[in-house]
């Protein structure tokens, strides 16, 4: 029988503490689901685990979900009886969990921590608040390549099977699409995204992977290629594993950041207990925590930071004066559009 939370927590806290049977009773047992991989590999020790040391009362279990559509399908199998209490979403995934009824919407009046956040990180019809934001961003084989700090360097240049990057449905290869269609079609970017993917197609040969694996990072570190597409968190802690081989480029012209929200789940049996999660999650300490190890994008305008913590981020004065806007709700209303349009035009790309 699949292993269920009740049936993990029960399980867990009976092996830690046979005898103690009160202290079993008391704890308020909450389930986060939210990214698995590298994400949970630095999220969950770093900033879920000391919530649990400071709130005894509380246990907290972290469930790992590879994509939205497989974390928006167990919420709506589990509408009548959710065990999911706080969940991330991507933003247009969170738009969608909210129009369904599968997200409790988040209010100012019971949780103040919304009044630390930064104006732009609360959206009209969207039930909870940004957790965090994370640019795309160039990636190189930095032994052996060093391109201009902009976009169209990876049209530049001319050497066969030199680039790498991930093809939609993968959320890379979405944003960067985002991305092209607004070097190439305009500032309407719904409108011109038959003409970035158009663009994209030209890159032709020089493309050695749509598929890169074990992942684009890893990928172009050991020298498989010379440039390449990443989301930054990924891409710096690779750089640092990789000692430096992995090059990861802000491009001067902007970049677009994609926008993670944290969301109480409708019908949770803890909510209270999961409301001090979200608002330790959101919260001063556990942002500056955040950037300076997983060098995500905070929300909390309250944070400090060591000095030169941003400048491995898109939030320096000067990146965010270049941020591309996007309206992730309309691109995510036409993600299956962008994915038929990409397989049709762009060569071997699956």
């Amino acid at each position: 029988m699949p292993a269920t939370r009740r049936h993990l927590l029960t399980a867990s806290i009976g092996l830690a503490m046979p005898n103690i049977r009160a202290a079993e009773a008391a704890l308020r047992n909450i389930t986060v689901a939210a990214y698995g991989g590298l994400f949970q590999e630095l999220y969950e020790p770093g900033i879920v685990q000391p919530f649990g040391r400071a709130h005894r009362d509380i246990g907290v279990l972290y469930y790992a979900l590879p994509s939205a559509s497989q974390t928006l399908a167990l919420l709506r199998r589990q509408r009548d009886l959710p065990e999911i209490d706080v969940v991330l979403l991507d933003l247009a995934a969170a738009r969608t969990a909210t129009d369904e009824g599968l997200l409790e919407p988040i209010h100012p009046a019971a949780m103040p921590v919304l009044g630390e956040l930064a104006p732009d990180t609360v959206f009209p019809d969207v039930a909870g608040p940004a957790l965090f934001t994370e640019p795309l961003v160039m990636l190189c084989d930095a032994a052996h390549a060093r391109p201009e700090a902009n976009w169209k360097a990876l049209w530049s240049t001319t050497e066969k099977r030199s680039i790498a990057i991930a093809a939609p449905p993968d959320a890379t290869g979405i944003a960067f699409a985002v991305v092209a269609a607004r070097l190439f079609g305009g500032s309407n970017v719904i409108h011109a995204l038959q003409d970035g993917i158009t663009a994209i197609s030209e890159l032709g040969r020089r493309v050695g992977s749509w598929d890169p694996s074990p992942d684009v990072y890893r990928y172009i570190g050991v020298g498989n290629a010379k440039l390449g597409v990443g989301w930054n968190m990924s891409a710096q802690i690779w750089s640092d594993r990789l000692s430096g081989r992995l090059g990861v480029v802000f491009p001067a012209e902007g970049t677009l950041s994609r926008v993670i929200t944290i969301n109480l789940v409708k019908g949770s049996r803890q909510p209270d207990a999961a409301r001090q999660l979200i608002t330790w999650l959101l919260g001063a300490e556990a942002q500056r925590t955040m950037v300076e190890t997983m060098f995500l994008g905070p929300v909390n305008a309250h944070t400090k930071y060591m000095e030169g913590a941003l400048q491995r981020t898109a939030n320096t004065p000067e990146r965010v004066a270049h941020a591309m806007p996007v309206d992730w709700v309309a691109i995510g209303a036409t993600r299956e559009a962008i994915v038929r349009r990409w397989h049709e035009v762009v060569p071997d790309a699956g």
